[in-house]
C-alpha cells in the first residue's frame, strides 16, 4: 500500500495513556467518596473539592481527546492534502459504539431482572449521545455519565468539517485567540444566568484546546515537552488550589478561562525525562490501564451509586479485570476492523479523485 493510502497517525505518546488512567481514577474517587453513600468522617469537609477533582478528570479526557484525534486529522491533511470524513467517522463508530452498546445492553438486562432501574427511553437518549441535554427524564444515574460522550461526539460531528473549510483552524495563533474569545463568552453566559449555554460552550473549549495544541509548531511543542519540573509542578498546584479553595461561582469562571491551558501544559509538559516521573508515566502497566480506561469509565458508574457501600471497591477491581478482557476481545478486534474499513474508504477516495482529474 502506498504512503498516500496509509492511515496517518502520529507517533503514539505513551504517557498520555498514563494520564487517561489517572483521569479515570479521578472520576472513580469522586463517585465513590461523594455519591456512593460511604461515610468517611475525615473526608466529609472535602467532598466538594473531591467532586471537582472528578470533573477535572473529565476535562483531562477532553483535552487529550482533542489533541489525539486532531493530531491524526491534521497529519492526514498535511500528508495527503485531504481528510476522508467517512473513514474518520467509521473509526469513531468502532471505537465508541461497541463498548457503549455492551454497557447499555447490560443495564437493560439488569433492569429486566429488577436489579436496577433504567428505562428504554433513557438508554436511547444515551446511545443517541444526548445525555448532555436537559430532558425531563434524563439518562438515570447508570447512564448519566455518558453526558461526556455526548459532548465529544457532538463536537466530532462538526470539527472535521471546520478543519476542511475554515482557514482559522489552520493557524494555531488565530485558533488560540478564538478559544480565548469563546472562554470569555462562556463566562458572560454564566454570569447572565444562561448556565446551560455557558457550560455547553465551556466543555467544547477543552476539546478545542486539545485540537489547537495539535496545530502548534514543533518548536513550541518542544518547549512544552522540555518544561522545567518546577513549572510543571506549579501548574498542577494551581489546578489543585483552584478545585480545592476557590468558591464555586469563581471556580466556574476560572475553569472556563484558565483550566484548558493549565491542563494542556500539565499533560503535554509531563517531564518524563526525570526518572522518578518516568517510573509512573512510562510504566507499561499504567499505560495499559489507560488504554482500557474507556470501558472502565463506562462500567464504573454501575457500581458507584448510592447503594453498595464498601463493597464498591471490590466491584471496581472486577471492572478493571472485565475491561482487560473487553479490550482484548472486543475493542482491539473492533479497532482492527475500523482500520481495515478506513483504509478501504481512503483508497476509494483517492481512486475517485484520480478519476475526476483524468476527466
Amino acid at each position: 500500500m502506498s504512503n498516500t493510502l496509509q492511515d496517518v497517525v502520529p507517533a503514539r505518546i505513551d504517557y498520555i495513556d498514563a494520564w487517561r488512567f489517572l483521569a479515570v481514577v479521578m472520576v472513580i474517587q469522586s463517585h465513590i467518596f461523594v455519591y456512593s453513600g460511604l461515610k468517611i468522617p475525615l473526608l466529609t469537609p472535602y467532598l466538594d473539592p473531591l467532586d471537582r477533582l472528578g470533573e477535572l478528570g473529565v476535562l483531562v479526557f477532553f483535552v487529550i481527546s482533542g489533541f489525539v484525534i486532531c493530531s491524526g486529522l491534521v497529519a492526514e491533511k498535511k500528508r495527503s492534502g485531504r481528510i476522508c470524513l467517512s473513514a474518520f467517522y467509521v473509526r469513531r463508530f468502532y471505537r465508541i459504539m461497541p463498548p457503549l452498546w455492551l454497557y447499555l445492553c447490560g443495564l437493560l438486562l439488569l433492569d429486566a431482572k429488577g436489579i436496577i432501574q433504567i428505562s428504554p427511553q433513557q438508554a436511547l437518549t444515551s446511545v443517541a449521545f444526548l445525555c448532555n441535554m436537559p430532558f425531563p427524564e434524563g439518562c438515570s444515574w447508570f447512564a448519566g455519565h455518558t453526558w461526556t460522550l455526548a459532548y465529544e461526539e457532538q463536537f466530532y460531528l462538526l470539527f472535521p468539517l471546520l478543519i476542511l473549510s475554515v482557514p482559522l483552524i489552520n493557524n494555531s495563533v488565530r485558533f488560540g485567540l478564538a478559544i480565548g474569545g469563546l472562554s470569555i463568552a462562556s463566562v458572560v453566559l454564566n454570569r447572565a444566568g444562561l448556565l446551560f449555554f455557558g457550560e455547553y460552550l465551556m466543555y467544547f473549549i477543552f476539546l478545542l484546546t486539545g485540537c489547537c495544541s495539535a496545530l502548534l509548531p514543533e518548536h513550541i511543542m518542544s518547549r512544552i515537552r522540555r518544561m522545567p519540573v518546577i513549572v510543571w509542578l506549579s501548574v498542577i498546584a494551581l489546578l489543585l488550589m483552584g478545585i480545592g479553595y476557590l468558591p464555586v461561582g469563581i471556580e466556574k469562571q476560572v475553569k472556563a478561562v484558565c483550566y484548558p491551558l493549565l491542563i494542556l501544559l500539565m499533560v503535554l509538559g509531563t517531564p518524563t525525562r526525570v526518572k522518578s516521573i518516568a517510573l509512573i508515566f512510562k510504566n507499561k502497566r499504567v499505560c495499559f490501564l489507560g488504554k482500557i480506561s474507556y470501558t472502565v469509565y463506562l462500567w464504573q458508574e454501575l457500581v458507584t451509586g448510592n447503594y453498595l457501600g464498601w463493597i464498591t471497591f471490590a466491584y471496581i477491581a472486577l471492572i478493571f479485570v472485565f475491561a482487560m478482557i473487553s479490550y482484548r476481545y472486543i475493542e482491539v478486534p473492533c479497532q482492527r476492523t475500523a482500520t481495515s474499513l478506513s483504509d478501504g474508504l481512503k483508497a476509494a477516495a483517492v481512486t475517485a479523485s484520480l478519476s475526476e482529474k483524468r476527466i
